[in-house]
């Protein structure tokens, strides 16, 4: 059994500063879509393409990599580097990349393009490197660690697929470009972000539904991920499609059960509050289900439609949805737990239902739900794009507007905390919770 542990959990700050620029990022997205509607007609469109990339890159990385910095320390016990300098290297070559390449898409200009792929490739290395540094430390790995290290190196991957993609976009390379566009995005999000959700999960879902964990066959199944990958992209670069097309369906096999597992843990809940946590972790759960249904359904029908929605489902469904949820329990979380430290004076503090507000989940929680259902839709319908876009980008700006209004608010009650003299040791202290533990298989 290990034992996770929030005492090593670092300042916020700098995580925080991921999350509300990923935010940012993802509702960047969600206006494109809305002021370019066609881009859904082909998953080729130069808008199609602009939004993808500045959702994923944008928007997902910036927050997954912020939720690393405090994730590692905690479940793993490995510490991240975070200077400010550092992080102001990925941070910022991260969103002025994103930015870049989504204009050198839209313009077709090589140049926007030439220096998005610099800035992408620097950060995206010094983080990557980062996070290799830190799980390779040690020569023996855990379960858990072990899965962030398959997902570390699928990072990698993506990264070299990307930088192939776009030698032949600027310079002209004579490589196979559908083919690589196909296994960039699943390298992408199947081995990176669903590698790291299938991973992170295993903590997160059975420590704060308070369930029983996952079963010792979904970490020999997540075992698989890699290679899977490595067989179906090496099969289509061979002129294998066939084997490329069962790797495929096995990888959308593979979503499909961590729905199920996860939707079983969260229905068994013991914490017994049906509240947006409950509710938004429960629509992953069946969201996933439905992209391992939509994935066999675009590895075997000729309809490239189906491949838009799979890509749609995969980013702003189990990607972004995931993502949506975790904010709304990491982030008064860790406000909490940094509050409770400063409080030496043991004065009362909010609870965590309090930080940011139940009605400010469910509302923005249900718009990001329904909004990915009608995006889904306009990839058969056109003409729900643009509602579908502006209920997504609404629903992004809530979640940017209530996570900024908690982390101000975390700034001025640490900053009073501080002025406050310590209790007196004879004085009955306020009834505080501890930092939790909690063991996991």
């Amino acid at each position: 059994m290990q034992m996770v542990s929030t005492e090593a959990s670092p300042a916020p700050t700098l995580s925080f500063a991921y999350m509300l620029c990923g935010t940012l990022g993802m509702l960047a997205a969600g206006l494109l879509l809305a002021w370019q509607p066609e881009a859904l007609l082909t998953r080729w469109h130069p808008a199609a393409l602009a939004a993808v990339h500045l959702f994923a890159l944008g928007g997902l990385m910036p927050v997954m990599l912020g939720a690393l910095l405090q994730f590692m320390p905690v479940a793993c016990g490995l510490a991240l580097p975070g200077k400010v300098w550092l992080e102001s290297l990925i941070l910022g070559g991260l969103m002025a990349g994103a930015g870049l390449l989504a204009a050198g898409f839209l313009s077709g200009s090589a140049g926007a393009m030439a220096a998005a792929g610099a800035l992408l490739l620097t950060s995206l290395s010094v983080a990557g490197l980062r996070l290799a540094r830190a799980l390779w430390r040690q020569p023996r790995a855990n379960a858990l660690q072990a899965a962030l290290r398959r997902s570390t190196l699928a990072l990698g991957m993506t990264m070299g697929f990307g930088a192939a993609l776009l030698g032949i976009l600027i310079a002209g390379w004579n490589l196979p470009l559908v083919i690589l566009v196909d296994w960039h995005a699943l390298w992408g999000i199947a081995g990176w972000v669903g590698g790291l959700i299938g991973s992170v999960a295993t903590v997160v879902v059975p420590m704060f539904h308070v369930s029983k964990p996952y079963p010792g066959h979904w970490n020999l199944a997540l075992r698989t991920l890699p290679w899977l990958l490595l067989t179906g992209s090496a099969a289509a670069l061979s002129g294998f499609g066939s084997t490329a097309t069962v790797a495929s369906l096995m990888l959308a096999a593979l979503v499909a059960l961590f729905g199920g597992l996860t939707a079983q843990r969260v229905w068994a809940s013991q914490r017994g509050e049906r509240d947006a946590f409950f509710w938004g972790w429960l629509g992953v759960a069946l969201l996933s289900v439905a992209l391992g249904g939509l994935g066999a359904t675009a590895a075997l029908a000729s309809d490239p439609r189906w491949g838009t929605a799979f890509g749609l489902l995969a980013l702003a469904g189990l990607g972004g949805s995931t993502l949506n949820v975790m904010l709304y329990r990491i982030v008064p979380f860790l406000i909490w737990l940094h509050w409770q430290r400063a409080n030496k004076a043991r004065a009362r503090l909010p609870l965590l239902h309090q930080i940011v507000p139940e009605r400010w989940q469910r509302t923005q929680l249900a718009a990001d739900l329904l909004a990915i259902l009608l995006l889904l839709g306009a990839c058969f319908a056109p003409a729900l794009t643009r509602p579908a876009a502006l209920l997504f980008a609404a629903s992004k700006l809530v979640l940017l507007v209530s996570l900024a209004r908690a982390m101000q608010g975390y700034r001025e009650k640490l900053a009073h905390l501080k002025t406050l003299p310590a209790a007196s040791p004879r004085a009955a202290p306020e009834p505080d919770c501890p930092a939790p533990k909690v063991a996991i298989a």
